[in-house]
């Protein structure tokens, strides 16, 4: 059974997320768990007006989220008619990334799935999220993503460094019964790769064949091309990059993941985020 965590704000778009990603897992026995997270709207107010506060005051974002929660489950619920998939609520009072920070790891999430904007930029939300939270790979779906018959998920990296598989490896077995093809893009010219890169590149082509019934793609990256280039030719394939260990300097807020400008240019494609 995959747990799959999907943050919700109820609008439009997180509709089309979960629509989406049920689709892609409509074949595998799933748990998906719908947060949402809220808070008190004090503007205006001043702390003695907030002690003052009756309990409705306190009440009402809560019921709102239990009662715009229960929609969305009633909603799924009988839409998918899937007797494979079941459907679960978590509403807090708390910030939305300490809220799904700790439920991918109380509940030991396979795989998180967050609302992209579909445009050229992350939203504050999905940059912190991308940044803290680390223990399992994390889904990025655009506004107007479709789960094809035929999956591709398209592992882009330059290789410099040996690929972590094990969010990889969590990724592909949730979608074991899933027409699903794998591929690899180097973001390299095939003359120009490094004798490192090119063992690294070995190595997890290697690791990838038993999991894969297909044979796997390889493809180098054209002089000419951009991986975003890559990508607006290649909409239907998920496509997977790699974010680094932190260093000293992520960690205390001073630099960002370079991934998070890559994910930026790959904003019409599903986006697969893992780990080192």
């Amino acid at each position: 059974m995959k747990k799959i965590l999907i943050p919700t704000d109820f609008s439009l778009n997180s509709y089309r997320t979960a629509d989406y990603i049920t689709n892609l897992f409509k074949n595998v026995k799933c748990e998906f768990y719908f947060l949402n997270t809220y808070r008190y709207e004090n503007s205006g107010l001043n702390a003695f007006e907030m002690l003052q506060a009756d309990d409705e005051w306190f009440e009402r974002p809560k019921k709102e989220s239990l009662k715009k929660l229960g929609k969305l489950i009633t909603h799924y619920t009988l839409k998918s008619n899937n007797d494979k998939h079941s459907f679960h609520a978590i509403s807090e009072h708390r910030d939305i990334v300490e809220g799904v920070n700790d439920s991918v790891n109380n509940i030991l999430i396979d795989v998180l799935v967050i609302t992209g904007k579909g445009t050229s930029s992350l939203s504050a939300t999905t940059e912190s999220i991308l940044e803290k939270v680390r223990s399992c790979p994390v889904l990025i779906v655009p506004p107007d993503a479709t789960a094809c018959k035929g999956l591709t998920l398209t592992i882009a990296s330059d290789f410099q460094q040996k690929i972590n598989t094990t969010e990889i490896e969590r990724f592909i077995k949730a979608l074991e019964n899933t027409n699903t093809q794998i591929g690899i893009l180097a973001l390299k010219e095939q003359n120009n790769l490094s004798d490192k890169a090119a063992e690294n590149l070995e190595i997890l082509l290697d690791y990838l064949k038993p999991l894969s019934s297909k044979p796997i793609d390889l493809e180098f990256l054209k002089p000419t091309y951009r991986l975003k280039d890559y990508a607006s030719n290649h909409n239907n394939e998920i496509m997977c990059v790699v974010d680094n260990k932190p260093d000293l300097f992520r960690k205390i807020g001073i630099l960002k993941s370079n991934v998070l400008s890559t994910i930026a240019k790959l904003n019409n494609n599903t986006v697969l985020t893992i780990h080192q």
